[in-house]
Order: structure tokens, then sequence, then C-alpha cells
């Protein structure tokens, strides 16, 4: 297992929380619409849409002890701009995958763990809202318009 396909504990936000969630360790729990933290890095993804928040909107990778360690969509020369970003997903190799509404259409933009970010799926989508990666470099993304999930192959060779 990989990616986000599985749920496994993450560490308390603070150990002096005032008020701890009853279900600390549980990210689906603390975090019931994020997803939960890739298997090999310990990494944990969640996006701000921005729109309502009045911040820039942009996808914020976490250490397992809750840093922010990288900051993605926000500079076009590390990839594209986020304009409202919902699903994500990290594989196991690194690589940020963001289900991304953008001025010039619906798109999945993937960030690698190295590198700058592009584009991989930007044609047949209509409100793309949840993705997740399954095996054998395939990608399942939720078109909210469409009803319908989606089967993308966004990796010709998986390890």
């Amino acid at each position: 297992m990989f990616g986000s396909i599985s749920s496994s504990p993450v560490p308390p936000l603070s150990p002096t929380s005032p008020d701890p969630p009853q279900t600390r360790g549980s990210s689906q729990n603390l975090f019931p619409s994020s997803p939960p933290p890739c298997w090999v890095t310990q990494a944990l993804a969640v996006s701000e849409r921005g729109s309502e928040t009045g911040r820039v909107p942009c996808v914020k990778i976490l250490a397992p002890d809750w840093n922010t360690i990288r900051i993605l969509g926000v500079c076009a020369g590390m990839g594209p701009v986020l304009l409202s970003p919902w699903g994500i997903s990290i594989d196991r190799d690194g690589n940020v995958l963001v289900a991304d509404w953008a001025d010039q259409g619906h798109r999945i933009v993937l960030y690698p763990s190295r590198g700058v970010g592009q584009p991989i799926i930007t044609e047949g989508l209509s409100s793309p809202r949840g993705l997740t990666i399954l095996p054998e470099g395939h990608l399942a993304v939720s078109d909210s318009m469409h009803h319908c999930v989606k089967i993308f192959r966004y990796k010709n060779n998986q390890d």
C-alpha cells in the first residue's frame, strides 16, 4: 500500500494542546477532508482554496512534526499556480497530485518531489473534487459535474 489509499497514525498537533480531540492519532478523524499521510515519507498534504479565507490558494506539505516543508501552487517558476485546489494525494515517490479548478480548465497537476510541476490531465474533467492513487500508476479522480469516478494512468513505470 502507498499514497492515500489507507490511513496511518499521525502525531498529535501539540503535546500541550489544551483540548486534544478524542480521536488523536487518526488523520482521518482529525482532518476529515484531508488525505492520509504518505506511507513512505509520512508527509501530509493540505489545501487552502484561498477564496473564502482571503489567502492565496496553495497546497502545503507538512512533515510528521506538523512543520510546513513545501508550499505548492504559488510560484509560476515551480509549476502551475493553483486557482482552487481540491483533491490531493502523495505517491510513494513523494510526488504530489492536485485536482485544481483553473481559469484555463479543470486539471490534475503533478508536482514532483524534485523539479517543476506540470499539468498531467487537462481534458475530460468537469469539477474534479477528489483523487487517490491506485496501484500500477493509475489515478482515480472524482468528477462532481459528471457524477462519476474516472481512472487515468499517470505513471508509465511503477516500481
